[in-house]
């Protein structure tokens, strides 16, 4: 206290100075309007100097998001336009009409199993965000599962390892249909069930998203036929290797079905007015 008091004394005429000085600017600026006029134009000057680099900080940083977004887009628009290839259709048609039908939500995966019989995800997206229920989630290469609960801020997701999940897939190669569901082994694998005989099925296969759900976009990737076990003609075992690996999950696509309600009311229709006849 006693080097305070000293330091006062000792500087006494500077800081005087200093004072009568603050005091004259500020008269100067209260009764001058160009003084005025100047100061507010170089605070607000700063001031959106400031909100613009802040503003460019914040975009930059939001970039690593915007690229994955346009990463996924760009991996659906080339399935897309392989199968369109495939059916000889115009290219145009179908991929405009899938961008129309669909958008994608980025999400981290802040809680993740993979090693229990029945595995549940944790996203860090929520209702705020577009999330609901009953929306499916996906990687590049690969489907993740489908959201449960909803919050406003995360959600949980019914993982593709979990014992009741059953995901509408088909062969790439001849558009046969099936089943993908998993045994609870190897978070690598997964197993495909309900496939027709006549599907020619091979070691080395290709599996997508078969598009007859409403959870999924079709022609996703999935995985590879791993291993067929075969008995009395028919398939006892089929192994698919997982494209992705579910064990090492960090961003992921919340996919928003925007026809969804839509096509499910009319379906419940026409299922409520057939148990009726």
């Amino acid at each position: 206290m006693f080097q305070i008091f000293r330091f006062f004394s000792n500087n006494k005429s500077i800081l005087l100075f200093l004072f009568l000085e603050f005091v004259s600017l500020v008269f100067i600026f209260r009764s001058h309007s160009y003084h005025q006029s100047k100061y507010i134009t170089s605070t607000n000057r700063l001031s959106g100097y400031l909100i613009t680099k802040s503003h460019n900080i914040k975009s930059y940083f939001g970039l690593k998001e915007k690229n994955n977004d346009l990463v996924l887009e760009n991996v659906i628009l080339k399935n897309e336009l392989e199968r369109l290839k495939q059916l000889n259709r115009p290219v145009s048609m179908l991929s405009v009409d899938t961008i129309r039908k669909y958008k994608f939500v980025s999400a981290n995966v802040i809680k993740n199993s993979y090693h229990k019989r029945d595995n549940i995800l944790t996203l860090d997206k929520g209702t705020l965000d577009g999330v609901k229920p009953n929306m499916g989630v996906i990687l590049p290469q690969g489907i993740v599962g489908i959201t449960i609960n909803v919050s406003e801020h995360y959600s949980t997701v019914v993982s593709i390892l979990n014992s009741k999940t059953s995901i509408n897939v088909k062969l790439k190669k001849n558009k046969h249909f099936g089943s993908l569901q998993w045994n609870g082994k190897t978070y690598k694998t997964a197993q495909l069930l309900d496939i027709p005989t006549q599907s020619n099925l091979k070691v080395g296969d290709t599996l997508v998203s078969g598009g007859q759900s409403i959870f999924f976009p079709e022609q996703i990737p999935i995985g590879i036929v791993s291993k067929i076990e075969v008995k009395n003609r028919n398939y006892e075992r089929i192994d698919v290797q997982l494209f992705e690996d579910l064990s090492a999950l960090h961003s992921v696509y919340v996919v928003v079905n925007k026809f969804k309600d839509e096509q499910k009311e009319l379906e419940d229709k026409s299922e409520s007015q057939m148990n009726h006849e």
